[in-house]
């Protein structure tokens, strides 16, 4: 066999231990791994699919919606610091939501002669730091500079396992460009790794039967979910033990939106009443300042760590705490919990469906001019197929759509670092072709995405994305925290709030007829549905990416 380098090694071992996928923004540092692929068919080595693009907040975005459609995780690969730098904002949202992403990045050579991938730029010098994984420690599970090339195997495998182990995360790994250009004499892959991901233990069973205990004599008991609960184990626990079910700053899809005991997404109304409340891998249940719950009432927190141990400040009491799977937790509490009373059910299926009326009702009102992001919610939930996978950054309001799919709708981190919307939906549109993949932004998460980098890649890739930008020229998330702080302030009363405007706004359907896709702008409330039809077409019938610049008021 042709003697191997460190780098084809590497690559080598991330395709066979389940790395499909790798989404790099090369530079000097790369030479090594550049030459690998090169040389791919000399070495007969089998390494994952490259995929070059051209900003890393694109490229880990991608990455993160890559494994929420489809479970399995993707390497990104960055230039050193500067790169490091520029996924950041990524890696922040992915640590955040639990994604696992193997994120790696070369590291400026250590030497200054001497040594094959010695330093030969004047960056070589200026990109050295003291200490490269120090400016996003905070933000990976885990961090490693590979120093001796002896050492691979057990620190790739490492790393892996510690990214899918839950709570998931990313990791972080670093090779300066000598180690990754020395030559592995006699390196063979153990058949199995030797480090493998820790499965969810069972959940406690004293903490199951208090929990229970608890949840069932409520008789007002309140489910609030955030992350993907289950879905089809959640439908039936809430079903069989009428409990609403609340969608709170939802990040993935837990329960059918039209499921009899989806409570909604506002926890308010039913908290006000509750004596009990099951919180299944919500960060955020609620929102103190405004809502808080009864005296007497018991909280009982699951999820794979239900005291999120890494947020330093979070005061939600936990009375029960169960660590464990949602799925698992809610299959372990219902063995133990005794039936409702009767006609509890069909009393909270009625509330359910009231409000579930009401916010339809409310979102088909709004078809004036502007029209509002419900309205356009309305319009796409129905053009869109049911299997649709709706990619939601600060745009379409979740109440206007009636998710019917687990697949079918995931949300921006509580991170809240902007620009995930679009690439999440490209990744996800790679790991899941047959489906569509719709993103919904606001105009500044479409900017913050690096639009210009997101279409160059979805043309390059073949992702065929459909892109709906929310153009109400403003920042809204600042506006309203501005008036949320000073209701009655100078602010308020502006004809333009400070620091919130983002006119002139460019044209963004021309950034996409740029890049060879469909692009439109829509005014008219009457003309949306004919544009959606239009754009959805370019996308499953032609193949091409589209996008709908979307004039809407501000809510």
């Amino acid at each position: 066999m042709t003697e191997i380098t460190v780098a084809e090694a590497y690559l080598a071992l991330l395709k066979a231990r389940g790395v499909d996928v790798l989404f790099a923004n090369p530079g000097t540092d790369f030479a090594p791994i550049v030459e690998a692929y090169a040389r791919a068919g000399e070495t007969g080595l089998d390494f994952p699919t490259p995929h070059t693009i051209v900003h890393e907040t694109v490229a880990v975005g991608m990455a993160d919606g890559y494994w929420q459609a489809s479970g399995r995780m993707a390497a990104v690969m960055a230039h050193v610091n500067v790169g490091t730098a520029n996924a950041l904002m990524g890696l922040i949202n992915a640590r955040r939501d639990n994604v696992p992403i193997f994120m790696a990045a070369g590291r400026t050579p250590v030497t200054e002669k001497g040594r094959k991938g010695a330093r030969d730029r004047g960056i070589h010098w200026g990109q050295d730091m003291y200490d490269q994984a120090g400016m996003l420690r905070e933000a990976v599970k885990w961090d490693y500079e590979l120093r001796l090339a002896d050492q691979l195997e057990a620190v790739v495998e490492r790393a892996l396992a510690v990214a899918a182990t839950p709570p998931m995360g990313p990791v972080y790994f670093t090779m300066p460009r000598e180690i990754m250009a020395e030559p592995l004499p006699g390196f063979r892959l153990s058949p199995e790794p030797r480090q493998k991901p820790v499965p969810p233990g069972l959940p406690d069973p004293a903490a199951i039967v208090e929990g229970a205990a608890a949840l069932s004599a409520a008789e007002r008991p309140l489910i609030v979910a955030n992350r993907g609960a289950g879905w089809h184990v959640l439908a039936d626990f809430a079903e069989r033990f009428a409990m609403p079910v609340v969608e709170f700053w939802a990040s993935r899809a837990s329960l059918p939106g039209d499921h009899p005991m989806h409570g909604g997404f506002d926890p308010g109304p039913w908290l006000e009443h509750a004596d009990a409340v099951l919180v299944l891998d919500a960060m955020v249940p609620w929102m103190p300042a405004e809502q808080d719950i009864p005296p007497g009432c018991k909280v009982v927190q699951a999820g794979a760590d239900p005291l999120f141990s890494d947020v330093p400040m979070r005061g939600f009491p936990a009375d029960v705490a169960i660590a464990g799977d949602p799925a698992a937790v809610l299959e372990a509490l219902a063995a133990e919990m005794a039936l409702p009373p009767k006609g509890r059910g069909k009393e909270v299926a009625r509330r359910c469906r009231e409000g579930r009326e009401a916010r339809i009702a409310a979102a088909e009102a709004g078809n004036g001019t502007p029209m509002s992001p419900g309205w356009v919610g309305r319009c796409l939930d129905r053009a869109l197929p049911d299997d649709a996978m709706i990619f939601n950054e600060l745009g379409v309001p979740l109440p206007a759509l009636t998710v019917r799919d687990p697949l079918g709708y995931f949300g921006g981190s509580l991170a809240g670092g902007l620009g995930w919307g679009l690439p999440a939906a490209m990744g996800a549109k790679l790991a899941r072709p047959e489906r569509m993949a719709v993103a919904c932004v606001g105009d500044g998460s479409y900017m913050f995405a690096n639009p210009v980098a997101c279409h160059q890649a979805g043309a390059s890739l073949g992702l065929p994305v459909l892109t709906l930008v929310f153009n109400n020229g403003i920042y809204n998330a600042v506006r309203r925290a501005a008036l949320s702080v000073y209701p009655d302030g100078h602010a308020s009363r502006a004809n333009t709030m400070p620091l919130t405007s983002l006119e002139p706004a460019p044209r963004y359907d021309l950034v996409m007829q740029a890049s060879g896709g469909h692009g439109e702008r829509v005014e008219d409330p009457e003309a949306l549905p004919d544009a959606l039809a239009r754009a959805i077409d370019a996308v499953a019938g032609e193949g091409r990416q589209a996008l709908l610049d979307i004039s809407v008021g501000v809510p």
